[in-house]
């Protein structure tokens, strides 16, 4: 689709009407992207072209200060219900041994809280899903059990992204499956995540009675690895990152200080890419660029999507009354190699030569240094950390009335603020009782007046997050994190504290100089984990696979003898 028509279409989809002048009830459509660093697209200062996402931004506003989780799973679980990832039942990504099946760990969306998908439901929607669940395998926990009328749904953390539906390794093939509405269901030869997800949204959404409004759910899991896209558009990035990783790296940066988003006194991390790039081996370059082009291809295609989504908003009249985001789930993923404890064997079935890479039957990841560059302006703390480039991530917001077009809004905003502002939109009841639940209170914020420019949120605002003893809290220009470095063994580290104002970058930490702030942060995250019902990880870790149907346990594997474990049953 040309990009002049694409932008015709967003511009009918955003345009008219201020939310709150007429009684129609807005459409809502939220899209995720999947392990995506802070500046891949160009809204952002990637060179990668997303013409429909910077479409939006153009229209829309820019949260620069976008807070979500350290993984997938938890953040999808703060979105979804505007609690704590513990609050909602996704405690963690692997269990310990005095967190499995205890309450905010039971790997599930619980009835501690209520979905926004069972909240439109409730209030009239057509309630739609496409693409990656991660939120529970079990009866109760599956997307049509929590809200959605129809639901397209990987069900686990990743896969291949064509119809082979390959694992992340030996660990995770128990619940590498797709779903439709509720049944697992195999994929046409012709599969492709990013396009069999959007096509699908688009069906539903052209089926939907054009008088009921929708809420649609578009998770991608491009471009979470293993890095594979179209052969045309593989080809689409031939040479673009011959040059290396430092000068990707520094034109971001440049374009970051274009946006405001940095500027020429913020202090700048350690990092000396262009040496990386020049201790690899001719062969070795050759091969780094290429997978970098393919997960430039992955994004651009996920646009060119998104795009068709749009185009069918307009097509279907619900292009005047749309709120639409755009976010990232968390940071950048700096993976190479094997997953968890698979087996090497399983890696031999791969073809990962140049000349496959991204193709079906290849299972390559960006690594580090591309993932430095992807995550830029922060570096070297990605997913799966409580740092800013773990945690910081994208977020546009578009619809009529919403922010000044174009606009970069440097206010923090949390992923469980996006439920109570959707709900202030539509005028639904956040606090009434849906199937005999009895909702804990949500942690989050409604934005709807600061959006509408009609208000500011709190200078004062505060953030927490917690996952594996990864932990921060964000209050007004001060951050108070703990960063768990090494393995997934449950460890703990000292408060480290860093004044975002003066130091976005989190290169110098303070907390030695300022022993009274640490102290007041330290008494409020406290405050925080009471009421997000953290708890303290102990042990070692174990990666958690799944439940087995059939016996009602919690399946892992042993990190020390690679065998599958069994552990408590699931509550």
């Amino acid at each position: 689709m040309k990009k002049t028509m694409l932008a015709v279409a967003l511009s009918s989809v955003i345009s008219g009407a201020t939310f709150g002048e007429t009684n129609e009830k807005p459409n809502v459509l939220i899209i995720i992207a999947d392990d995506m660093g802070y500046s891949d697209i160009s809204p952002f200062g990637g060179e990668i072209p997303t013409p429909n996402l910077q479409e939006m931004a153009d229209q829309g506003v820019r949260m620069s200060q976008y807070y979500t989780s350290p993984m997938s799973a938890p953040a999808r679980s703060m979105l979804m219900t505007g609690a704590t990832n513990q609050q909602a039942g996704m405690g963690g990504m692997w269990w310990y041994e005095n967190t499995v099946g205890q309450p905010g760990y039971e790997l599930r969306l619980t009835d501690r809280v209520v979905t926004m998908a069972e909240r439109f439901q409730d209030a009239g929607y057509n309630t739609l899903m496409s693409g990656k669940w991660h939120l529970g395998y079990t009866k109760g926990a599956r997307p049509t059990d929590r809200g959605f009328n129809q639901a397209f749904a990987f069900m686990g953390g990743g896969t291949s992204h064509f119809d082979d539906a390959m694992p992340l390794g030996t660990v995770e093939s128990f619940h590498t499956y797709y779903t439709l509405n509720g049944e697992k269901t195999s994929l046409p030869s012709d599969f492709y995540s990013s396009k069999n997800y959007a096509q699908q949204l688009e069906q539903w959404i052209k089926q939907t009675p054009k008088d009921q409004p929708i809420f649609a759910y578009l998770a991608f899991t491009a471009p979470h690895d293993p890095i594979q896209a179209p052969d045309d558009w593989i080809s689409k990035f031939d040479g673009q990152y011959d040059e290396g990783f430092g000068k990707v790296y520094r034109q971001r940066i440049n374009r970051l200080k274009e946006l405001g988003i940095i500027n020429d006194k913020t202090p700048m991390p350690e990092l000396d890419l262009d040496k990386e790039w020049e201790q690899l081996t001719s062969e070795e370059k050759r091969y780094a660029a290429k997978t970098m082009q393919v997960y430039a291809a992955m994004i651009a295609y996920m646009d060119d999507q998104i795009g068709g989504v749009i185009n069918t908003l307009k097509e279907t009249g619900r292009d005047k009354n749309t709120i639409i985001i755009f976010a990232t789930d968390n940071g950048a993923n700096p993976a190479s190699g094997f997953y968890y404890e698979s087996e090497p064997e399983y890696w031999e079935q791969f073809d990962n030569s140049y000349e496959n890479i991204g193709r079906k039957n290849s299972f390559v990841s960006v690594g580090p240094h591309w993932a430095n560059v992807s995550n830029a302006p922060y570096a070297n703390f990605h997913k799966t950390t409580s740092a800013q480039g773990g945690i910081n991530t994208d977020l546009i917001i578009t619809g009529p009335g919403i922010g000044k077009a174009g606009s970069i809004d440097n206010t923090p905003m949390a992923v469980y603020d996006i439920a109570p502002t959707l709900y202030e939109f539509a005028g639904i009841d956040a606090n009434k009782r849906i199937k005999n639940i009895h909702p804990l209170p949500m942690l989050g914020t409604s934005f709807k007046s600061h959006l509408l420019d009609k208000a500011n949120i709190n200078s004062q605002y505060s953030f927490g997050v917690e996952l594996h003893n990864q932990a921060a809290l964000v209050d007004g220009d001060w951050k108070l994190r703990r960063l768990v470095k090494g393995s997934p063994k449950a460890e703990m580290a000292p408060w480290q504290l860093f004044n975002l104002k003066d130091d976005p970058l989190e290169t110098q930490d303070v907390s030695a100089k300022h022993p009274d702030i640490v102290k007041k942060l330290q008494q409020q995250y406290e405050q925080f984990a009471a009421t997000g019902m953290i708890i303290e990880a102990k042990g070692e870790a174990v990666d958690y696979i799944g439940v087995d149907e059939s016996s009602g346990h919690y399946i892992g594997i042993d990190p020390k003898t690679n065998k599958r474990i069994e552990s408590v049953p699931v509550k």
